[in-house]
């Protein structure tokens, strides 16, 4: 598939690419820091179920409500 940008439209994606890479950054970061690993770690959370998955390993956080 082939799609052409002009300038306008580019930096509009752009944008929109740029601020929902930063909002996803601040959420996994916040991910991290509440379950206390390296932000580098991978993680998964595994939202049918419940529990987070951290390198392989799981943690069965106590639900908050």
């Amino acid at each position: 598939m082939n799609i052409l940008f002009d300038g306008a439209s580019y930096k509009e994606l752009l944008k929109e690419f740029q601020d929902f890479e930063a909002d996803s950054c601040n959420f996994w970061r916040g991910v991290a820091k509440r379950i206390s690993v390296p932000y580098e770690w991978p993680i998964r959370i595994d939202h049918a179920n419940g529990p987070i998955y951290v390198g392989g390993h799981d943690f069965m956080m106590e639900r908050i409500e």
